[in-house]
Order: C-alpha cells, then structure tokens, then sequence
C-alpha cells in the first residue's frame, strides 16, 4: 500500500515532546516509572508536595465530609519514600481532626498491602496501623497444613512431572527473565544513574556500562525481600542486613573475573559512598538507592507472584500472595507467636483470608491443604487419574499437552473449586476400580453446570499457562499448546455417562471438600479472634470456591445470602442456638453453617469491642495424644476473657467416611489446661449457648475437649463474670 501519507504525520509525531512508539519499544526504552509493565499507567511524583497535593484532594473532601475514616493503600513498596507518603496522609487528617495536634501521630486509620517475608518486619516507624493481612492469610492458613509431610509430598510431586526442580533457582531464574523482558528498560535507566556515580570517582570509573547492569541484575535477582527502606542517606540495620545478603550472595554466583564492582555497588545502596563526596554526588548515590528500592519489588512481585507460583505446584495452596511455597505448613507454636507479635506491635491490623488479588479463594485453598494429611492417597489418586487420562493428551511435535506439570496443578485445581453439593452427589465413599466403565453418580453436576464448570477451569489454565511463561505467555501465545490443554479440561469434565475419570475423581473430592470444609469453619473463627481487624472479601460469607481474577469478580448473590441468613435466624430463635449450631453441621454442603458462625462471631465482636480491640493474647496449653489438632488461646481485656478452641489437621480424625470431628471417639483424653490468671469456674460458649464448668485435672484445672467437642466442633467461651 501507499504509506508517503503517512510521513507528515511522522513528522509532525517526531515533533511533539514525547515519542510515540511500537509497545514492545518500552521494554527496553521507556524513560518513566509505571505501573508494573503496564505502559499506560504512569507513576505519579507523590513524593513531591505538589503532586500530592492535587492528587489527594478528593480523599481530603472525603475525610473532610467524615465519609471515609481509614484508607487502605495498595502496592506502597512502588513509592519512592513510602515512610514520607504515610507522615503526609497522617499530616493532613491531623489538619481535619478536632482534636489538638500532635496529640494522636497516627489520627487516620491507615493500613498497607505490604508482602512481608516470613522473617521480614514491617517497619514500626511508619505511621500506620499495620498491613491488610497477606501475612496472617499465609500462617493462618499454613495451620492447616501438615508440616511432617514437606519431604513426602516433595517426592511425590517430582516423581509425577518426572524433574526435580530447584524453588530458589526458579525464583532467581524468574526475576533474570523479568529483568530481560517485561522490565528491561528500567534496568537500564538504573544502570545508566549508576555509571554516572561510578564516572564521578576515580577508583570506580573504569567499571563499564554492561559490568554494572549485569552486577545489578545480579543483585536484584539475590534480594530476599521487596526492598529495603532507605530514607535520603540514613539507613536501618535491617537494610543492612539485606543489602549485605543479596550483595554476598550475587557476588558467589557472579561469573566476573573482578568482583570489586559489587562492593561498589553495596556502598552505593547503603549510600556509603557519598560519605566525603561533594554534594552534588551526595545527592546521586542517595537518590540512586531510592529508585533502587523502586525497581527491586516489581521484578519480585512480578517473578514470584506472577511467574513462580504458576510454575512450582508441588501444592498449590502455599503459593499464595504473601505466603512462600517453600514453608510447608505452620506450627501451632509460630501461629502463636504471629499473633502475640502482632498484639504486641500492630494489634489493629487487618486480617485477611480472601482478597481480590488471591490466587485461590480460603475455602479453595484449605480444601488443597487437606492433601498434606493424605499423600499416599493423593499419590495412588495422581497415578490413577494420570492413567486414566493419558489418551486424552495432545502430542504436539516431541512434547504432549498438557505438560506433567500443568496435569499435576489441574488436578489440584479440580479438587478446590469443585462445587459443594448434598452427600449423595458424590456417591459412594469408596471409589470403583478404575477400569470399570458405569455412570456417573447421581447427584453430580448436570450437564449445564459442568459446562460452565469447564468454561471457569479452562479460563483459569490458560491464565496460569500464559503467566508461567514456559509453554506460552500473554506476548507470545501458543495457541496449539494453549487448545490442546483446554480440550483436554473438557474431556475431563465431560457429562458422559462413561467417564470414568469423574467416576473415580468425584469420592476422592468429596473426603477433601468435607474436611476442608470443616478447616475453612476452624481459619474463620481464627481471623475473627485473633488480634487485629478481620476483613471479609465479597462472597466469602458463604462457602465460595473461586480463582484467581477475573473469576473471583464474578457478582455475587447477595440477595441469596440475605435469604439464608434470614432462616439462620429464624432457626436459631425457635430451635435454640445448640440445635441450631448442629442442624447447620449437618447441612454443611450449603454454606449456612459459614454464614452462621460469621453472624455469631461478628455479634459477638460487636457486644465485646474492647476485648478484641486491646486484649492481649495468651496460648492455651493443651494436653493429650493429639494436642496438635487443637489450636487454643485466651484474649483478656478487664473483666472480659474470651476461650477459642477449634480443631486443625482434621484428615486422619474424621476418617475416609467424614465423620464430624466430634465427641470421645475422636477427642479422647484431650484437655486444656486453664492458667491460674484466667481461671474461671464456668464458661459459656457464644455458639452455642452451653455452659460448661472448670474441672480439676491431672496436671491442674481446665476444660476436656471431649466434653467442649461433644456435638460440635468449635467453641468461644465466654467467662461468667462473677467468678474468679
């Protein structure tokens, strides 16, 4: 075609103060801060009182008109100085606030989307209330995974994608790849800052352009953290400490014949290097170390979140925003100290299970987690299923699709977000051989409902396909690889009466779908107690068995919650709360019994505010063979003591048949021991209105589990006040 039209309008794009360019250009070239490697979501300069001032003069009139009276702030680790944002927020709800200044340094309520490493801290000098709870989502929910079976499942996993993959080289693998594609051309601005430093001494301006991108590259790929905090010059000793880390580690594995660079680099980001320096070179070491900070945390958010968790599926439930695939399960004792720590430091904090950004909603992944306390079944289940469905693999040139790796996650995947139906949907609690052809059992989704059961599945696979970027990725789709994975969702979720495959799969499912039920009632009596603010993504009222965005946007059925809720509480009112409480146990396909306990407990909250906004916390001991099963603690404000006991790591209590984790037969001899500054002589349980009296034990006074645990499986004792 003729394109001499086209060079007046070059001409004239030529002209204009910005460069308009094809979007892969900006991989390698872009010039400005964005929003990850999004090229039109520019980053603004809040850093800088002017733009912070216009940009938040709608939050200003919200506070001002008293419609808004806490903020949440996503991704803070992109802000150039995030401890400065915080002071500023705070600054001017101080101006809106009736009462004198300086009297309260943190008037607004502000907590923080912060991804924390399981032995990272959130900096107590920022003026805020605490994160909004990836932390606790990740030891909450690693209560309920059992840790002794780490090296069990490691084997089991490797040996059905036939690898043994390395988690810490994938990680650093991951952020080298980011680094050359999606985030190229923030790299080369860094690296372009830092060669002017290294030009402006005489002992560092030999060292070449591509030597120190290379040495950053390095660096960023051994970060253990987001980023550090380094404010202008100053720096904390736990940047230090990190910097020191990353920098010992980069130079191991750095293949440069001088290493030198490297501690160039360190006394740069630790802003050493500007000590004796003029201030003009003072200013460039402090400002390259900020920006620094700036680039660290998208290559981790993108790597990890974005890449590695679709990657490493050895189980799926830890890979989870703020949670780390490596920690295979939480003790009791860690939980514990979490909370004790966060009482201590940030006991208004948010408490998340469910979030939109979530990979897997709680309810989906506590169903995973229950994989931990069977893996031998898991494993014969992989091997019958793999056989069972190897024809229905696609061979595309020397390869099949789907790959082992991404079989293992669908199966994974199948097993969290299947939908709760009544006990007979899933048949007999026994599966068939699985050579026998017959029908599907009755009670299994119709063919509509599977439909669009595969619709969800295969939009989720492609998705982690694409964000695994190893057989396709979202800028070079393999759409063969990409078909072949989803016909082979659809063979599986098939509604033929010979599908032999849901004839196995579906009793499997259902002893998961039971006891992760029965954990997820466990994870959210835990969120509304422990210290801090509990938080309740959309939907999650009520059992919800969804995946990551776009599919847990899905609008939700308010209107049948609000329904539900309404017969909870007629129930409750003409049955009594007892008979209320184990009617809804034995119902537990319908999501009552979650809506239930989150009525309960909030009323609970509501009548009690002082305890859980500033009680402290104190673990309960507890004795018996199977102490472990039992999470127990005390929260104590003035005359108010609140009792939580709920069961974990149910798989081997209730059984292949999914007996509820009730009464002597599972329970035992199991008791907790009551210390003396909480001694109380009866306690009442909010849930279900019974009473239950101190007994004197072996080893002291308490409570048996037997007896708490005699008809449901959950308490919240609340101490009559009149004893002592």
């Amino acid at each position: 075609p003729d394109t001499a039209n086209f060079d007046p309008l070059h001409e004239l794009l030529e002209a204009q103060a910005y460069r308009l360019a094809f979007w892969r250009a900006a991989a390698d070239e872009i010039n400005y801060r964005r929003f990850f490697d999004i090229n039109d979501l520019a980053a603004l300069r809040v850093d800088n009182p002017e733009v912070f001032e216009s940009t938040h003069r709608l939050v200003r009139e919200l506070l001002a008109r008293g419609h808004v009276n806490g903020l949440r702030i996503d991704h803070p680790d992109g802000l150039y100085a995030p401890k400065g944002y915080f002071e500023r927020l705070q600054a001017l709800a101080a101006e809106l606030s009736p009462r004198p200044a300086g009297e309260d340094p943190r008037p607004l309520y502000v907590v923080v989307e912060k991804i924390l490493a399981s032995h990272e801290h959130l900096p107590e000098s920022w003026p805020i209330h605490g994160t909004t709870g990836y932390d606790f989502a990740a030891v909450c929910s690693g209560l309920f995974v059992d840790g002794s079976a780490a090296d069990h499942f490691t084997r089991i996993y490797q040996g059905f994608i036939r690898a043994r993959p390395d988690l810490d080289e994938i990680i650093r693998a991951n952020k080298h790849l980011i680094m050359e594609t999606s985030l190229a051309g923030e790299l080369q601005v860094l690296t372009t800052q830092l060669a002017r430093i290294a030009k402006g001494d005489r002992r560092t301006c030999d060292f070449t352009f591509n030597n120190q991108r290379s040495a950053l590259a390095e660096i960023v790929a051994s970060f253990p953290v987001y980023r550090t905090y380094i404010a202008g010059c100053e720096t904390s000793a736990e940047d230090t400490r990190y910097v020191d880390w990353a920098i010992g580690v980069a130079k191991k594995r750095s293949q440069a014949a001088d290493t030198s660079i490297f501690d160039f680099v360190h006394d740069v980001l630790l802003a050493r290097q500007a000590q004796g320096k003029n201030e003009a070179y003072q200013n460039a070491v402090c400002a390259f170390a900020m920006k620094f900070q700036q680039y660290s945390s998208p290559v981790m958010a993108k790597a990890m979140e974005d890449t590695t968790f679709y990657q490493y599926n050895r189980l799926v439930s830890l890979n989870e925003v703020g949670g780390e695939p490596n920690r295979f399960g939480v003790s009791l004792a860690a939980f514990h100290r979490e909370n004790q720590e966060r009482a201590r430091r940030w006991p208004h904090a948010m408490l998340a299970t469910s979030t939109h950004d979530n990979k897997r909603s709680e309810d989906v992944r506590v169903r995973i987690n229950a994989l931990s306390e069977i893996p031998d079944q898991w494993s014969r289940a992989l091997a019958r299923w793999s056989k069972l469905n190897r024809s229905k693999r696609s061979k595309l040139g020397t390869q099949y699709a789907p790959s082992r790796n991404d079989e293992y996650l669908l199966y994974q995947t199948l097993l969290g977000v299947w939908p709760f139906g009544p006990p007979d949907a899933a048949g007999p609690t026994q599966p068939g051989p699985p050579d026998m052809v017959g029908p599907i059992q009755p009670g299994t989704p119709d063919a509509a409902n599977l439909a669009r059961l595969s619709e969800r599945v295969e939009s989720y696979m492609l998705k982690a396909g694409r964000e695994a970027k190893m057989h396709s990725s979202w800028i070079n789709p393999n759409t063969e690889y990409e078909e072949a994975t989803q016909k082979f969702v659809r063979s599986l979720l098939s509604p033929e009466p010979a599908n032999v495959f849901l004839r196995d799969f579906l009793p499997f499912q259902a002893r998961i779908a039971r006891v992760g039920a029965f954990s997820s009632l466990s994870q959210l009596l835990l969120k509304f107690t422990s210290p801090g603010v509990p938080d309740i993504y959309q939907g999650n009222e009520a059992w919800d068995f969804s995946l990551v965005d776009p599919d847990n946007r899905r609008a939700v059925d308010y209107e049948a919650r609000h329904v539900d809720l309404r017969a909870v509480k007629t129930m409750h009112a003409n049955e009594g709360a007892a008979t209320c409480a184990q009617g809804l146990i034995e119902s537990l396909w319908d999501g009552r019994i979650k809506l239930y306990l989150t009525w309960k407990t909030l009323s609970f909250r509501r009548e009690c505010e002082q305890l859980f906004r500033d009680g402290d916390y104190l673990p309960i001991k507890v004795h018996g063979e199977r102490a472990q099963h039992v999470c127990a603690f005390a929260r104590h404000y003035g005359d108010e003591t609140l009792l939580v006991v709920v069961p974990r790591l149910l798989g081997g209590l209730m059984g292949e048949h999914g007996r509820p984790p009730v009464g002597k037969p599972v329970w035992g001899d199991i008791r907790l021991e009551l210390p003396r500054e909480r001694m109380h002589e009866q306690w009442t349980n909010t849930l279900t209105d019974e009473t239950f009296v101190t007994q004197a034990l072996d080893d002291g006074h308490g409570l048996a589990l037997a007896q708490l645990f005699n008809a449901f499986p959950y308490a919240l004792l609340r101490a009559h006040k009149a004893e002592t």
